[in-house]
């Protein structure tokens, strides 16, 4: 029963985990609207790639109903969630504190200004609950795992 809950809010953790990329990404953009980010490519691309890989042992610990699939599942979220944490901290940095150096018009001298970045975009009660349902989907796997519940 449990089992089949943790596919739930998997998925629906993995929803709003895309909203979230797909708003950092803007895929179909023009490029004029398109903005930079802060959040380095490599952490941005294996955090969803990990979970997926994750989601896809589950899936086996399901089918085969062989612990060890459910085991390398919650080694696999464990590192993606660190990811995962890692990318909300780089996210959550203030917009004020993000700032790119123009040039003054009339004087010529440089300036700071804020600076808007893709990931600001994203609405915070979004990230929150993408981070909130990471941690149950965790927290279930790993009693499921350790055959605390079924």
């Amino acid at each position: 029963m449990v089992t089949n809950g943790v596919l739930l809010v998997w998925l629906f953790t993995m929803s709003v985990g895309a909203f979230m990329f797909g708003t950092v990404s803007r895929f179909g953009a023009p490029p004029e609207a398109i903005r930079n980010s802060r959040l380095p490519a490599p952490a941005l691309l294996s955090h969803p790639a990990l979970a997926g890989s994750a989601f896809a042992a589950w899936l086996g610990f399901v089918i085969t109903d062989n612990r060890a699939w459910a085991w390398v599942a919650v080694g696999l979220l464990a590192v993606a969630i660190c990811l995962g944490a890692f990318l909300f901290v780089r996210t959550g940095k203030p917009e004020h504190l993000v700032l790119a150096e123009e040039r003054d018009e009339i004087a010529g001298d440089p300036v700071r200004v804020p600076y808007k970045v893709a990931e600001h975009e994203i609405p915070r009660p979004v990230i929150y609950t993408h981070g909130i349902f990471a941690a149950v989907t965790f927290a279930l796997a790993l009693l499921v795992a350790l055959g605390v519940v079924d």
